[in-house]
């Protein structure tokens, strides 16, 4: 006795449509057993008529005659039901690479579900590029992080605040030949390069302790290299200097050591004395009330660096000069000093060259680098160029950075 189906209508297209739509587009191929229920058309499933006029449903055991010899919807109108689906401006679901369009119960990715190919891609992509490519996109995004971060003070008009102008320099040799670099107001301008080859004493040429065997050292257009002594001074009233140990008095307070310059190149009273150094500790944030009386000896290695920068500021200069100011310091302190001198370049406007070994430091804080390499300035420019650099040396002083 055979099974008698619960139903023997063939469902037209649009009933077909509706429920396809319903289940989106999953099939429904598996048959309950004892119960002679027939599977129903699906996308995936109808593979449309067959060459002898019967149709095939993939993932069923059901042949062409149906479950107890129930015939099938004749070929022709499940040939018509499989093109009215197709025409739909429904799109059809994927399936997953490998399954050949086929999709069990539970074969297919769940709804929001991120499938493994998806996950893949990017690393595939990544595997697939040169590596020229890589670092070219490397240096890009170094050269935007760089540029959000520091702030860029665009074309530079007028006259340079600091210019260096074929400077040469030799005591029992050369240390200087035909040096030459200039930065404008609010610049930073960070001069890097081993160990000897002259960076300090580009400082020294700056603050006019050594004069130059041939070339200008010029401050706001003036050449300084000619002044006499009471006049190197009165250049110097303009600019402030932080020392590579900070170089406080061991004997004097935090107070004194801030105040010193004030006493001896200002007439203020002691009262505007005191309110100047509690606004430049402030600046550097430390506490005054805190820090005020304590001796050098007292302070920390960070510590001791902002003073010395309160110290450095509290003529209110429009030069800063920096001689290695991260030296020493741990990470987290050197960014600390770092901010520091990005934050006088930016409230301030205060132009700035610093000395530096610190790269990583440099690339945060330098408007341009200037990159000392046997007694000549080998590179002159953005963080960003010197990033893209392909010059040899210069990949291998930045060392992969």
């Amino acid at each position: 006795m055979s099974d008698t189906p619960r139903d023997n209508k063939p469902r037209d297209s649009s009933t077909s449509d509706a429920s396809d739509g319903e289940h989106g587009g999953a099939p429904q191929d598996q048959v309950s057993e004892g119960t002679g229920v027939s599977p129903q058309p699906t996308e995936t499933g109808n593979l449309g008529p067959s060459p002898g006029g019967t149709s095939t449903s993939t993932g069923s055991a059901v042949g062409h005659g149906g479950v107890g010899g129930t015939p099938n919807p004749p070929s022709e109108e499940r040939g018509e039901e499989k093109s009215t689906e197709a025409g739909a401006s429904r799109p059809p679901r994927a399936a997953p690479p490998g399954s050949g369009g086929r999709r069990g119960k539970d074969s297919g990715p769940r709804a929001g579900a991120t499938s493994i190919a998806d996950v893949q891609a990017p690393f595939r992509r990544s595997e697939d590029q040169g590596p020229k490519q890589k670092i070219a996109e490397v240096r890009k995004a170094i050269r935007g992080a760089l540029s959000e971060d520091r702030g860029h003070t665009g074309e530079h008009k007028g006259t340079a605040v600091i210019e260096l102008d074929h400077v040469s320099l030799a005591f029992d040799e050369p240390i200087l030949q035909d040096v030459s670099f200039a930065a404008y107001e609010g610049e930073t301008i960070v001069v890097v390069g081993e160990s000897g080859t002259g960076k300090s004493t580009a400082l020294k040429l700056i603050l006019r302790l050594l004069v130059p065997d041939a070339g200008q050292v010029l401050i706001q257009g003036q050449d300084i290299s000619h002044l006499s002594f009471d006049e190197a001074l009165d250049v110097r009233q303009k600019m402030g200097m932080v020392f590579q140990g900070a170089a406080l008095f061991d004997s004097m307070t935090v107070f004194e050591n801030i105040a010193y310059p004030l006493r001896e190149h200002t007439e203020l009273n002691e009262d505007e004395i005191e309110a100047r150094v509690r606004e430049k500790l402030e600046f550097v944030d430390l506490e005054p009330d805190r820090v005020m009386e304590q001796l050098p000896a007292e302070l920390s290695g960070g510590m001791k660096k902002r003073v010395g920068i309160a110290r450095g500021m509290a003529n209110n200069p429009q030069i800063m000069l920096y001689d290695e100011p991260t030296s020493g310091l741990d990470p987290l302190t050197t960014g600390t000093i770092t901010r520091l001198i990005m934050k006088l370049q930016r409230e301030l406007g205060v132009t700035s060259i610093v000395v530096s070994h610190d790269i990583r430091s440099a690339f945060r804080m330098a408007t341009r680098i200037a990159l000392l390499a046997e007694k000549h300035i080998v590179f002159f420019g953005t963080p960003e160029e010197m990033a893209a650099s392909e010059n040899e040396y210069i990949r291998d002083f930045l060392g992969g950075f």
